[in-house]
């Protein structure tokens, strides 16, 4: 037996024994579309999605066999008490029916289905004769790390890092001719001070898993809309900044949340970033670097940061009325 097929052999095998010597109760998933103040029904569209269950193409999953590993940790590894690719699946299906459009989870796809052949698009085309726009996905990554912060292990805060990564690809029920895909990537960070740890790292990893499937949708919108022009309406859209609805920026060395009186119908948006900087643009129009404090219309708003040789970061944000939303994230270099 060569060395290739002892490790195929042996990599099961290990992640058998790897996750029988560790007895942490799983990892408790519960995707909420609503969290992080996400408006409903936002758009107003004729088109139907097909999600067909994504591929779990993560390394670790592929080589030890177990597919609900979910994180990992010191000395412990952790499982999902929920199988990785239809929770992810199932959370962009619940996500794009908040936002306002109608989607179906294609749990089964046919016999055939494979994502190097391209013959699968025909047969989702005759299975799903319905069905407009379908979405076929890998998860890279979706998984949380969990730790200690300070230089010797156990003498600082406990922290999770968590993150998604996910390629998807939006194929044209009709012809079957690509609309538009890419690969998004968002991580977070959080320490743990009195909660369970498990909690904060489910509802860390379902945040990162949520701004993935949010970028996804506001990203196909343009691409979708040109394929099939008046399917989608924007139903609260403030991308047409005018004179009378541009919010006023105030500069960072005055910053404080609390420091004046919010206008009427507007809330403030407070960011920062690590390292500061970065330039901030919400709903397409730039507003100056980061440390920056924005008072804009209740409702949902597009936030972008960018700074050169880090990757660009983006966000929905809900901004209520006479409240602070504060926003603050670390910018991650380019490799």
């Amino acid at each position: 037996m060569n060395s290739g097929k002892k490790l195929g052999f042996l990599l099961p095998l290990f992640g058998l024994l790897l996750f029988s010597a560790c007895a942490s109760p799983p990892v408790p998933l519960d995707y909420e579309p609503a969290d992080n103040q996400v408006q409903p029904k936002q758009y107003v569209s004729s088109l139907n999605f097909g999600f067909v269950t994504f591929e779990d193409d993560r390394m670790i999953p592929k080589g030890t066999g177990v597919k609900r590993m979910i994180g990992w940790g010191q000395p412990d590894t952790f499982i999902a008490n929920k199988d990785i690719a239809q929770h992810v699946t199932r959370a962009f299906v619940r996500q794009y029916r908040y936002l306002g459009f109608h989607a179906t989870w294609i749990k089964e796809p046919p016999p055939n289905f494979s994502f190097s052949s391209r013959d699968w698009v025909r047969q989702l085309r005759l299975q799903y004769p319905n069905v407009n726009v379908f979405v076929i996905g890998k998860i890279k990554d979706y998984q949380f790390q969990m730790g200690y912060g300070g230089f010797i292990e156990g003498t600082g805060d406990r922290v999770i890092q968590a993150q998604t990564n996910i390629e998807a690809y939006y194929i044209n029920g009709s012809d079957g001719r690509f609309i538009w895909g890419d690969t998004i990537h968002h991580r977070t960070r959080g320490v743990i001070k009195h909660h369970s740890p498990l909690l904060v790292a489910a509802e860390k990893t379902e945040t990162t898993l949520q701004r993935v499937i949010l970028d996804f949708a506001d990203r196909s919108v343009p691409h979708l809309a040109k394929r099939f022009p008046g399917a989608i309406r924007v139903t609260n859209n403030n991308m047409a900044a005018s004179p009378s609805n541009i919010p006023s920026a105030i500069p960072p060395q005055a910053i404080s949340p609390n420091q004046s009186p919010i206008a009427p119908g507007k809330g403030r948006l407070v960011v920062s970033t690590t390292p500061a900087g970065g330039k901030v643009y919400v709903d397409g129009v730039f507003y100056g670097e980061s440390p920056i404090l924005l008072d804009l219309p209740s409702g949902i708003h597009l936030l972008k940061v960018k700074m050169d040789g880090y990757h660009t970061l983006r966000d929905k944000i809900g901004i209520l009325e006479q409240k602070v939303t504060p926003w603050d994230e670390r910018l991650h270099k380019k490799y």
